[in-house]
């Protein structure tokens, strides 16, 4: 039977793409749907493509990347090749089959089941399924675990993570851990220039690390000013900033490790050994000192993150608590870094901001709660803008569960298809007057009551569906908390050129120093 005989047979259109009836019975993607015209999608071999030995040569010293970032790349590969692309695989890795198009993210999405897969992180899955077995089980944690194993896993944590409710603890001691990060700032900032010094963003990932850490660990690390030389909380600290280098190594650019034991390959499988080990010992000394307070009869709050994960697995309370710092320290520090800066390049938005943040902040040291922080709309504007202009990575992986077709070529069960919608943030086509920061382009027109139209699958800081980033409503608490915080006490500042002050390679990093100004404000 032909394509154009089955096309009759449909039973379900989307805009671009046809679901068909194969010879089998079986419901398949086949066709692409053009001014209502079924045409027969190309072969997969036929989507535009370097060779291997170029992508390999385009990595090495001297080549067009070496150095770049995956973001840049990615960029690049787009203006060469079109909205669609492969990346090839090398030495284990599959093709990535690599697209930029809107329709083609959202069939993805939508083609994705309850159970979406990704292999973006093999080397950490390595290390937890053949390595460390005995910890893991099957419980690799959600960045790793795949089908029904993830499936039980986000279903076991889901309530711990993604229910507002749960987070409502953690206002207060989060507002304590930024009025000590105040006072860093007062005693680090130069006495006349105002000026922090040029690592600043260590102190920024102290106080990311020790936010994030009261949620790990179920207590204060106190690395932004009371213990900054706590040994563990240092060295777990560390283990953070380096772990995603290594992916970016063993797991992005072409790397031999499948193949042969390489020198990042043992660093990173020491990293993730020692950072194990680390872990449980932290959780230990938390449960043991959290009996020691019960024992003298204080009270103990039994409804943090880490004792609800600690009811359901203990296993799983080490797991989560290490990709909660792994995944969120350096992407919500860099979050955080982008939002000061737009705001210190953008002094109209700042005092936008701070009148917002008077209302509700009557004074330096207002508590914030979760009444308060409700009716913050322009604050969430300024982040959501800040995420576009300063986009974490260039997107995300999907393993796709069915055959289907993306750009007009047939893509096959199986294959990688990574998602490159950060990508289009800068597009002018997707977003207006790209190149500004518009935290008005999130809000209703005041005129109007209506929001400008922006296309949802280009804009996914969080990711999509049932994979979609665990850690968004604690990575909003944080950044809100923080925010709102700094701005109430400082006019900030950023007096130097601030033109390409990110590079990306897994994720987004720095490429600047940042010696922000902060002067203190008077109301």
């Amino acid at each position: 039977m032909s394509i154009l005989q089955n096309a009759q047979r449909a039973f379900f259109t989307n805009e671009s793409i046809k679901f068909v009836r194969t010879a089998s019975g079986q419901a398949r993607l086949l066709a692409n749907v053009v001014d209502g015209v079924v045409l027969e999608a190309k072969p997969y071999k036929d989507i535009p493509r370097p060779s291997k030995l170029e992508f390999a040569r385009a990595f090495m010293p001297g080549g067009e990347f070496h150095d770049a970032s995956v973001f840049d790349y990615a960029a690049a590969m787009r203006s060469r090749y079109g909205d669609i692309f492969i990346m090839p695989g090398m030495f284990g890795r599959k093709d990535w089959v690599t697209t930029f198009s809107t329709k083609d993210i959202e069939t993805v999405f939508r083609n994705e089941g309850n159970w979406p897969e990704r292999e973006f992180f093999p080397s950490i899955t390595y290390f937890r399924t053949h390595l460390r077995p005995d910890v893991y089980g099957e419980s690799v944690g959600l960045i790793s675990a795949q089908a029904a194993s993830w499936g039980k896993l986000r279903s076991a944590v889901n309530p711990i993570f993604m229910q507002p409710k749960g987070l409502k603890a953690y206002y207060e001691p989060l507002s304590n851990i930024n009025n000590d990060f105040i006072e860093r700032i007062k005693e680090i900032r130069d006495a006349r220039t105002l000026e922090v010094p040029d690592d600043f963003m260590e102190e920024i990932n102290r106080l990311v690390f020790d936010s994030l850490g009261l949620v790990a660990f179920d207590r204060p690390m106190g690395l932004i000013r009371r213990n900054r030389d706590n040994p563990d909380a240092l060295t777990m600290f560390r283990y953070t900033k380096q772990v995603f280098r290594y992916v970016f190594e063993l797991d992005v650019k072409p790397s031999m490790w499948r193949v042969v034991s390489t020198p990042t390959y043992r660093k990173m499988m020491r990293l993730l050994d020692d950072s194990l080990l680390l872990s449980q010992k932290m959780i230990k000394d938390t449960e043991d000192s959290l009996e020691k307070r019960r024992q003298a009869g204080e009270q103990v709050n039994r409804n943090s993150m880490l004792q609800r994960m600690m009811e359901v697995d203990p296993k799983m309370a080490v797991i989560m608590s290490l990709d909660v710092l792994f995944a969120g320290v350096d992407a919500t520090s860099n979050l955080l870094s982008a939002v000061l800066l737009c705001l210190a390049k953008n002094p109209d938005k700042q005092a936008k901001l701070r009148e917002e943040l008077l209302k509700i902040m009557p004074t330096k040291d207002t508590l914030l709660n979760d009444e308060t922080m409700k009716d913050m709309p322009y604050l969430r504007a300024v982040i959501k803008e800040a995420l576009r202009c300063y986009p974490n990575g260039f997107g995300t992986l999907r393993t796709c569960p069915t055959d289907i077709t993306l750009s007009g070529y047939q893509v096959p069960k199986g294959s990688e298809v990574a998602l490159g919608f950060n990508v289009l943030l800068h597009d002018h086509a997707y977003y207006p007057q790209a190149d500004k920061f518009l935290p008005e382009r999130w809000l209703r027109d005041p005129q109007t009551g209506k929001k400008t139209p922006i296309s949802a699958f280009s804009y996914l800081p969080f990711g999509f569906g049932p994979r979609m980033c665990i850690g968004k409503r604690l990575v909003d608490l944080e950044i809100e908390t923080s925010i709102a915080k700094l701005i109430r006490n400082f006019q900030v500042e950023f007096n130097y050129d601030a033109s390409r002050p990110y590079k990306t390679f897994v994720f987004m990093e720095p490429a600047i120093p940042f010696k922000f100004k902060f002067t203190d404000v008077d109301q």
